[in-house]
């Protein structure tokens, strides 16, 4: 299987909610694909021919796995063999993380954060692929009004990057990147001033062109000239330069030209994570509004303090006293086999009961849950899952809902 061209690149679109808007019109639709028994000099020829990050690996229109650049500097830094002697299956990282086309592009983001991945594929309710949406989809679609929430690059960037001598070895590289969760070794000369820039993108190049390009020196594989800005250059201007000049990434430099901080798509995207309570606040108006209960909606900071003692991979439902759901996670869908539109404005108890737990109703009465938090562990439809049940208490200790989190156990 192959893949058509890619779509230009999407420019930002002004006074754009990005909160609102939803995966399905930023994700990618013409999807790279390859069959796990394929070698995987195919999927390196798709990569570099068409310029994408990653391919899914597709079996009877269902996806297998995913094969994305970050899994091609792993797989050359963990063996020494030639990556062309590797198959599909060798390469592809399994199950693949997919949401629905409805999914909020925040919501969506949020999941990519929480499991550390750069990629979400996109399906139909029959697990059939409809796009794959990355961070920087999501990013190229900020408004003009997200970049307002930052001063400028210093607030965005990260100060923690690979740095090497263009004398280093790029297997050195691939360590480099691996044991620090990067993206790119800066190459830098014996001031700190960068001369060059290995990313996994040239990784995916060079295993294409040569046989062992571990063996390779920084200073005949590396990217060269680097562009680079200044920590107080505005961030909007710093976003313009990477759109315009196709790329990823900003070396940050300070006044004497030293490499002092990265700027690349995950960093500009992480900002999303800060503005999660102004989506928290958009979504339960909204669904007040609906509910014709916005005296009684759950107050966004309430909510998201809870929210933030769940960890990654918990499920989230929380109610009014009425028991009526006013909020939920994109995770239920995977902890309890649940679809966003079909939770809200439901009775959670009764929700509950079509997961399998037949003593939801009880679990969740008021004199019950009143005693304070409650653990239980119920064979639901998709496995065992750890219950912990709560009352939601506003700042007077009043009670104003309940909430559910999910775990698989």
């Amino acid at each position: 299987m192959a893949c058509n061209s890619p779509p230009p690149i999407r420019r930002r679109t002004r006074g754009m909610n990005i909160h609102r808007k939803l995966i399905s019109a930023v994700m990618t639709k013409q999807v790279c694909q390859v069959r796990v028994d394929q070698p995987a000099s195919h999927a390196l020829d798709l990569m570099q021919s068409h310029h994408v990050s990653s391919v899914l690996v597709i079996e009877n229109d269902l996806i297998l796995g995913i094969i994305t650049e970050r899994d091609i500097v792993r797989a050359l830094n963990a063996d020494n063999r030639r990556l062309k002697d590797f198959s599909c299956a060798d390469l592809m990282q399994a199950p693949v993380l997919t949401v629905g086309a409805r999914t909020r592009c925040l919501d969506a983001y949020h999941l990519m954060a929480g499991r550390g991945i750069r990629h979400l594929a996109v399906t139909d309710e029959a697990g059939h692929v409809l796009g794959i949406a990355s961070e920087g989809d999501v990013m190229r679609n900020f408004g003009i009004e997200y970049y307002m929430n930052f001063k400028d690059v210093a607030h965005v960037m990260s100060k923690t990057f690979c740095r090497l001598p263009p004398t280093a070895s790029v297997g050195a590289a691939l360590r480099e990147m691996v044991q620090q969760h990067q993206s790119c070794v800066i190459v830098v000369d014996p001031q700190g001033r960068p001369a060059g820039v290995l990313t996994e993108r040239d990784v995916v190049r060079l295993s294409n062109e040569h046989p062992h390009p571990q063996e390779m020196l920084l200073a005949d594989a590396m990217h060269a000239p680097v562009m680079s800005v200044k920590p107080g250059r505005r961030l909007h201007a710093a976003v313009k330069m990477m759109e315009d000049a196709h790329i990823r990434r900003l070396v940050v430099v300070d006044e004497h030209g030293v490499a002092c901080g990265l700027l690349t798509h995950h960093e500009i995207a992480r900002g999303l994570e800060g503005d999660y309570v102004t989506y928290l606040k958009e979504i339960v108006e909204l669904q007040a509004r609906h509910l014709q209960q916005a005296a009684q909606a759950i107050d966004e900071k309430l909510l998201f303090a809870n929210i933030l003692r769940s960890v990654t991979g918990t499920a989230v439902l929380a109610s009014d006293l009425e028991y009526r759901i006013s909020y939920a996670t994109p995770s239920i869908a995977e902890v309890l086999g649940l679809r966003m539109e079909d939770v809200g404005g439901r009775d959670i108890r009764d929700t509950l009961k079509r997961v399998g737990w037949g003593s939801a109703e009880h679990s969740l009465s008021e004199e019950n849950v009143g005693r304070g938090a409650r653990h239980y562990v119920v064979a639901t439809g998709t496995g065992k899952t750890d219950f912990q049940v709560s009352v939601l208490l506003d700042a007077q200790n009043d009670p104003r809902g309940y909430l559910v989190l999910a775990q698989r156990a």
